[in-house]
């Protein structure tokens, strides 16, 4: 069993994305644990980013049940990549399996973050939320009142056996979850108000607090259409109700201290500051300079409305940068307006980016000329074609296999993309593990 494990654990995602509103509003409870009696909690504050608007958030949690916390806003967070990995679907629904839910969401492979997945799922379908004139809406550009529970529903789906009470099991690796998210939620993720994450920081951070205050951290550091901020300042206090921490500024400085140092020691912050004192002290964040730029919204859709799907979209633009999907796709499409014949072109695509000066000298070479065939010359045999990529014919080869969704489409893509033949799609078809081949693949790609 460890054996599995460890052969799973190595099957990663590198880069994930978040909605911003979610983390904006601050939906989700930092804190590990809260109280039994913490059902509904109520804030206001004025944001500090350059919308400038007064949020006002109320929560309301089942009269058996806390509000949502901790651990719940990665499994949040999981679903989001879930989603965008799928390709977005308008019914809003996903299929996903335990072992990708948690690989989405960056959390460690293990028994005890399977087991907080169904209470996590349950707390987020069971707690409403009431926002007033906060949630930005990106095609209108204003902000709305909407009242939602970011989970509308949830089921596990156990296709192998027959069935039976699955609460009575315990969840594994496999477990097929069914998840349909809040309609606002998955529109806004559809329409692209979505930030980038490095998944490799995260996987980095084990607690909590810690997780959920490098998340918002990311979202000053990276505003929707401004520069990279370099330096984040705040009031102390209202930034500590946003993170769901209460007390007196001493103690809170004391719950952010570990935070604070993990962040520094990992190579997100420089420094810290507290300037002031008591009530009106404020904390200031110094950033370390990033490597990586944010995807640019408009280097996703350069590559999204030439066939490379949103979760494809999102990881290239974060990885590469603009100014380089904005030349690959400027080469793609030259390529193309001179006759290059690719097997598939959302795979050129991604070659070109991939290695940029392959095709700095490649143009489309003319036909040859007919020659004049030899009475006596035999006739040669016919040339085997290269094989044709399509998407009918991914989804005919897996249309008996059986395979949540979102490891379709991951399946599908790869072979458009010629990283897998159909033979190996096929294949899936006798695979006793074929969901991890297929996330060996992904991780290959």
């Amino acid at each position: 069993m460890s054996r599995k494990a460890k052969k799973t654990s190595t099957l990663e995602w590198t880069s994930g994305s978040e909605e911003r509103n979610l983390n904006r509003l601050s939906l989700v409870l930092a804190a590990a644990r809260v109280p039994d009696t913490l059902t509904s909690w109520e804030r206001s504050w004025s944001s500090a980013d350059h919308l400038g608007v007064t949020i006002h958030v109320r929560c309301v949690a089942s009269a058996d049940d806390v509000v949502p916390h901790g651990t719940d806003n990665d499994i949040l967070f999981g679903l989001t990549n879930a989603y965008i990995a799928a390709n977005c679907p308008e019914n809003n629904t996903v299929q996903v399996t335990a072992h990708q839910l948690l690989s989405f969401a960056a959390l460690p492979i293990g028994g005890h973050n399977y087991a907080a997945i169904i209470p996590s799922l349950t707390r987020l379908r069971n707690s409403t939320y009431t926002i007033q004139d906060s949630w930005y809406d990106r095609t209108e550009e204003q902000f709305q009142s909407l009242s939602t529970s970011l989970v509308q529903t949830w089921r596990v789906i156990d296709r192998r056996k027959s069935p039976q009470a699955f609460d009575e099991l315990p969840v594994s690796a496999e477990a097929l979850f069914q998840v349909t998210l809040d309609p606002d939620m998955a529109r806004s993720i559809r329409l692209g108000y979505v930030r980038p994450v490095d998944l490799n920081v995260l996987r980095e951070l084990t607690q909590p607090l810690t997780r959920t205050l490098y998340r918002r951290l990311e979202d000053e550091k990276h505003p929707i259409d401004r520069p990279v901020q370099m330096l984040y300042q705040t009031p102390l206090l209202p930034w500590a109700t946003r993170l769901g921490i209460n007390g007196r500024p001493d103690t809170i400085r004391r719950a952010l201290d570990a935070p604070h140092r993990r962040l520094i020691a990992c190579g997100f912050l420089q420094d810290v500051h507290y300037l002031g004192r008591g009530q009106a002290q404020q904390v200031q964040y110094v950033f370390a300079q990033s490597e990586r730029p944010p995807a640019r919204p408009e280097a996703v859709a350069a590559l999204t409305s030439r066939r490379i799907t949103q979760g494809a979209a999102l990881k290239y633009a974060a990885e590469y940068g603009s100014d380089a999907v904005q030349s690959a796709v400027r080469r793609f499409d030259e390529l193309l307006a001179a006759g290059y014949r690719a097997k598939s072109a959302s795979g050129l695509l991604v070659d070109i980016l991939r290695d940029p000066q392959k095709y700095q000298v490649v143009d489309a070479l003319p036909a040859p000329a007919p020659r004049r065939a030899s009475r006596a010359a035999p006739v040669p045999a016919p040339t085997p074609e290269p094989e044709e990529r399509s998407l009918h014919t991914a989804r005919f080869i897996l249309k008996k296999v059986t395979l949540p969704d979102a490891v379709k489409d991951q399946a599908v893509e790869l072979y458009l993309q010629g990283r897998v033949t159909a033979a190996q799609l096929a294949a899936l078809g006798t695979d006793d593990d074929a969901i991890r081949t297929v996330l060996a693949w992904s991780g290959e790609v």
